[in-house]
């Protein structure tokens, strides 16, 4: 369990409760006892490549066991920087080395055809994506960068076992998605409301990663547990106003369930 008082010094940085997103200064005292804490970090700037391995080695040495259980044992918890690791593992497990793929659109000529990570010469600021991660879950799931930061910081944690309650929720959720079949994508959300003690960000949060994981069912692409999809292969929704990530945005409820997924990433718990 990361320090409280680190914790505020990091969630005052970025977030207002009355304002929402904010960037403020954080004292140089502050600074110190939450990097020590091991919630804050200096920035970094790490050749593509290396940043590529670097979440290449956390998912090869972490383990899928761990990422499943600390997902499943958050649904009671609701600690959102544990549910963040499941996504990041699903994205990262197959992710191949490769180098710095360049685009011909200037908008995106920073960012990597292949992996969508930023080029060499960008800064990370590691500690918004550490704040994502414990505010939201993580937003940055298909990044290397986040892949690596959310399962490093997974790794220095003691995961218990789900318990029933636990396991039930899994169940819950699962079977109300399944009992879908029409609809559109943001129904599924409400669809387990009723269930989990949850707010609407978090509800997208567990579509998002069961999007990542190849739960939901999307016709022409492998899960990401079979095969890396390149950023250049995936497509999203015709729905301009979007902004789920893929391939949870390509999902209806109509679609269905993978079965042979559910089973790779749960079978253990159904």
């Amino acid at each position: 369990m990361s320090d409280k008082k680190a914790l505020k010094i990091l969630f005052n940085k970025y977030w207002s409760p009355a304002k929402g997103w904010q960037k403020n200064k954080v004292t140089e005292e502050d600074y110190l006892y939450a990097k020590a804490a091991g919630v804050m970090f200096d920035d970094i700037t790490t050749e593509h490549e290396k940043t590529v391995q670097k979440a290449i080695d956390v998912c090869d040495s972490i383990g899928k066991q761990k990422v499943v259980d600390a997902f499943v044992s958050s649904l009671s918890s609701r600690r959102l920087e544990l549910r963040s690791a499941l996504s990041s593992y699903a994205c990262g497990q197959n992710l191949p080395s490769h180098k710095f793929m360049q685009s011909d659109i200037n908008s995106f000529s920073k960012i990597c055809q292949f992996c969508t990570e930023s080029s060499i010469d960008e800064k990370s600021d590691l500690n918004v994506l550490n704040f994502e991660r414990h505010k939201f879950g993580g937003v940055r799931h298909l990044q290397p960068n986040y892949i690596w930061l959310d399962l490093m910081l997974l790794g220095k944690e003691n995961i218990q076992e789900p318990s029933s309650e636990d396991i039930e929720l899994l169940k819950g959720i699962l079977g109300s998605l399944e009992s879908l079949v029409e609809g559109k994508l943001s129904d599924a959300e409400k669809s387990f409301k009723s269930i989990i003690k949850s707010n609407k960000n978090e509800r997208v949060g567990i579509i998002s990663a069961l999007g990542y994981c190849g739960i939901l069912e999307v016709p022409d692409y492998p899960s990401f547990h079979q095969k890396y999809i390149p950023f250049f292969e995936r497509r999203y929704s015709s729905n301009s106003r979007s902004d789920w990530p893929f391939p949870a945005d390509l999902w209806v409820p109509s679609l269905g369930l993978n079965k042979e997924s559910i089973s790779y990433w749960f079978g253990k718990y159904i």
